[in-house]
């Protein structure tokens, strides 16, 4: 699969730059702000996950309709913030049996199989795409992904399946038990991802070949990761949730005082 995403990185010259810088500064943006203060604003950033998962569930469902699309994602929103212990609890699980499959697929990921879209002449300022057609590119690469992980995925032994369903199931506990360390490592997790992913799209555009570099240290790039994920979880379970402590603790304290005011005007 890495040559699907090398050959994407030499097609990204020729794309419209809002195809790669919006969503780049967009991702890079929030994945910093959901890796360092996530949990303290986890109802916000739930209700978005909440509507994203419902939107690309009418989506695969239905195709592009956009009244399911608005009708599963309001539905998901809702659902994410009335159940949101569960629904963080999916999202860890999620996240750790998505790692774990690549994980245990990557030797059939790697076999190099060709790609969908030929990346043509690169250095032809001439060449660069429309908006309509840049979409259209990323449309394509993003079947061929879709393609190769299926392909990967009736490759893999029911043994490394029972690696995956643990890893998600352990996950999955881990957000039901423990409701703020669960929060924190998933959005620890999430912001990360979202961090690599930002600025991969924005030094696709400047053409500096992100692709190649991380795969060149792959090794280093992966502890960095991973360095981000403990730091981030660390830094929200501690911060955030003396937070969150607070608040009890005013409410407390300003129920007394109306108590005591009652109590003095019915003395009176």
């Amino acid at each position: 699969m890495v040559e699907i995403f090398k050959s994407f990185e030499q097609s990204a010259l020729r794309l419209s730059p809002v195809i790669l810088v919006l969503p780049g500064l967009v991702a890079a943006a929030l994945g910093l702000f959901v890796w360092l203060g996530g949990l303290g604003f986890r109802r916000l950033l739930l209700a978005v996950v909440g509507a994203l998962a419902g939107a690309a569930c009418a989506l695969a469902m239905a195709g592009p309709n956009p009244g399911g699309m608005v009708l599963l994602g309001l539905l998901g929103a809702f659902s994410a913030v009335i159940f949101q212990q569960f629904f963080t609890a999916a999202l860890l699980g999620l996240l750790a049996g998505v790692a774990t499959f690549l994980v245990v697929a990557w030797p059939s990921l790697a076999v190099p199989q060709g790609t969908l879209v030929g990346h043509g002449d690169a250095s032809s300022e001439e060449s660069r795409q429309s908006v309509p057609e840049s979409l259209e590119t990323v449309r394509m690469y993003t079947l061929d992904v879709g393609d190769r992980v299926r392909r990967a995925g009736a490759d893999v032994i029911a043994s490394r399946w029972a690696v995956v369903a643990a890893a998600a199931l352990t996950f999955l506990l881990i957000g039901l038990l423990f409701r703020y360390f669960g929060t924190a490592l998933a959005c620890a997790g999430l912001g990360t991802v979202m961090i690599f992913l930002g600025l991969i799209l924005l030094l696709m555009f400047k053409g500096s070949a992100p692709v190649t570099r991380i795969e060149a240290r792959a090794p280093f790039f992966g502890l960095v990761f991973a360095a981000m994920v403990v730091f981030g979880t660390l830094e929200q379970w501690i911060l955030c949730r003396r937070a969150a402590k607070r608040e009890p603790d005013k409410t407390e304290k300003s129920r007394p005082r109306k108590q005591g005011g009652k109590r003095s005007w019915r003395g009176r």
